[in-house]
């Protein structure tokens, strides 16, 4: 048994003196990884990341510099023709429009590993969109304000914020606006959501859970001046909401969401000044969003109850109800194709959006009911960070009945319009 070892011991001293043993094989170099533009714009906007600066500390975790630019121009085709375009009986009439519909910079920070810094500022002297007054267009200019400013702690299992945020609480609205699928949201949202508030939110940690809930009090409050806007007015008080959602599968989740805003109806803003608050005394909206493959789906019903029925073309209106659907479908890694279907009712109550059939045509923005039908399809520059940069197109049929109280009727017509958006 002892001789079938010398065959291979031969062998062996054989490669060491040929030098097989004694010289080591170079190893191939590294692939030199592919330059990303997709992948560095954004870490440019990073200005200091602790484990990325191998400089972890207990104090700073995160810097980031925020950028949301976003343009976007209008084509409005009404029916009636030039007759039901503003200006269009003195020759000056101004279907299209453009502007920038968002231009914000601001921060943010991570400190003591659970608490957020943010910061977002409106930039002001930028392009708004043309508005027709006293027989001439012009075009307004943006003006710099706070549109939030908060600090949120991770006290696992909730998670609080303090200070000026967006109250979020129906479906399209509660999709960032670098996120939502269509141009702009549904007029029912637009007309029953609040605008950025100071107040005290708390919600869930976990985003995952089977069952998930938020609460929040805001301010109402009006428009004021840069720091305080929304300021406290008697008139608004303040708001209070809660949130209530549940998992129903992996990729879809049903959400109730209640408000309840605390007006004075004995107390009127003065003239000139913007309330913020939400758009009824009462909102209540149910919303179901599911994801299957390269299909997803919004739903939501929606109803405001007791709306500030203001004198003149409100006269009367109570309340208000409607539905939004939206289904889009990923064509392609970059291209996506939207639908959405809206419907809101209510006597005298429907407030069509400003953006931009009010806007643009000689049309009232009252009336008793009001649907429309989206077609759109949007490009993702970077499908891995779909809300980095996109082009979006869209088309919208909207058609209105009944009349205000003044006997003007609702917009009816097309809308067209296109955007670029940007999120760093």
């Amino acid at each position: 048994m002892k001789n079938a070892y010398i065959p291979a011991l031969a062998i062996s001293a054989l490669s060491v003196c040929l030098g097989a043993e004694s010289t080591p094989q170079p190893s191939a170099p590294a692939a030199k990884e592919a330059f990303s533009f997709n992948e560095w714009l954004p870490g440019r906007f990073k200005l200091f990341d602790a484990k990325r600066d191998h400089a972890e500390n207990p104090w700073v975790q995160s810097v980031d510099v925020r950028f949301r630019p976003q343009y976007q121009w209008s084509y409005m085709d009404p029916a009636g023709g030039a007759d039901r375009v503003k200006g269009g009986s003195a020759g000056k009439g101004r279907r299209g429009n453009d502007e920038w519909r968002r231009f914000r910079l601001g921060g943010k920070a991570k400190v003591l590993n659970r608490i957020t810094l943010f910061t977002d500022w409106d930039i002001g002297g930028l392009n708004q969109r043309y508005k027709y007054s006293n027989g001439q267009w012009n075009r307004s200019r943006g003006k710099t304000s706070v549109y939030e400013l908060y600090a949120q702690a991770d006290l696992k299992p909730v998670t609080l914020t303090v200070g000026k945020m967006k109250p979020a609480y129906i479906g399209e609205y509660r999709t960032s606006d670098s996120q939502i699928l269509t141009i702009e949201r549904s007029n029912l949202v637009n007309q029953l959501t609040a605008e950025a508030l100071y107040g005290i939110h708390l919600k869930n940690s976990d985003k995952k859970a089977k069952f998930g809930w938020e609460a929040g009090v805001y301010v109402n409050g009006s428009h004021d001046d840069l720091w305080k806007s929304p300021a406290f007015n008697s008139a608004t008080n303040a708001m209070a909401a809660v949130g209530l959602s549940y998992a129903t599968s992996d990729k879809s989740r049903l959400y109730l969401d209640y408000m309840h805003s605390f007006y004075n109806e004995d107390r009127k803003l003065p003239v000139g000044v913007a309330e913020e608050g939400p758009g009824a005394r009462d909102i209540v909206a149910l919303t179901w969003t599911a994801k299957r493959g390269n299909f997803s789906f919004m739903a939501e019903g929606m109803a405001g109850f007791n709306t500030p029925g203001a004198a003149g073309s409100k006269a009367g209106a109570e309340n208000v109800a409607g539905i939004s659907l939206i289904p889009s479908y990923k064509l392609s890694k970059h291209t996506e194709a939207v639908f959405r279907y809206q419907l809101a009712a209510g006597s005298n109550a429907v407030d069509a959006y400003s953006r931009y059939a009010t806007t643009n045509s000689a049309y009232s923005s009252v009336s008793d009911a009001l649907q429309g039908f989206y077609f759109g399809v949007n490009y993702y520059v970077n499908p891995e960070k779909p809300d980095m940069m996109r082009v979006m197109l869209g088309a919208e049929y909207q058609c209105s009945s009944g009349k205000d109280a003044t006997g003007a009727k609702g917009f009816t017509g097309w809308q067209y319009g296109a955007a670029l958006r940007a999120n760093f």
